[in-house]
């Protein structure tokens, strides 16, 4: 099963979305904060990143974006990144800083699961 880290502080929001993978046969990591995703990029077994981008204490998920595409982290620097907000003016930024698409809250679940088939099979193509 490939293994999906998701960084998410909303603890609802990472129930319903592990819950929602996990039945699509994916192996969920949930981290609700920049440290537990910090020890979770170091792993080298990750298939893609499901990464808010306002996490708590004012940190931001496109800090860990940009560390996995600058190549700081245990992982390919070409592994799959959604970038999740709230905030639709977030889109331009994550696109910029290298995300592989950009989804805003709320969307229906079957978007995220479609996206995240869509970027794990790029990566598998593009390898």
């Amino acid at each position: 099963m490939t293994k999906i880290i998701l960084v998410e502080d909303d603890l609802t929001n990472v129930g319903l979305i592990k819950m929602l993978l996990e039945l699509d046969g994916f192996t969920v990591v949930a981290c609700t904060d920049r440290q537990q995703a910090d020890q979770a990029a170091q792993q080298t077994d990750v298939g893609a990143f499901i990464i808010d981008q306002h996490l708590p204490r004012g940190e931001s998920g496109l800090a860990l974006l940009r560390e996995i595409r600058g190549g700081e982290t245990a992982v390919s620097p070409h592994t799959p990144v959604i970038m999740t907000s709230g905030d639709d003016r977030c889109a331009e930024p994550a696109h910029r800083a290298g995300a592989s698409a950009f989804l805003l809250k709320p969307y229906p679940p079957a978007t995220l699961s479609n996206t995240l088939k869509t970027v794990l099979a790029e990566e598998a193509t593009n390898g």
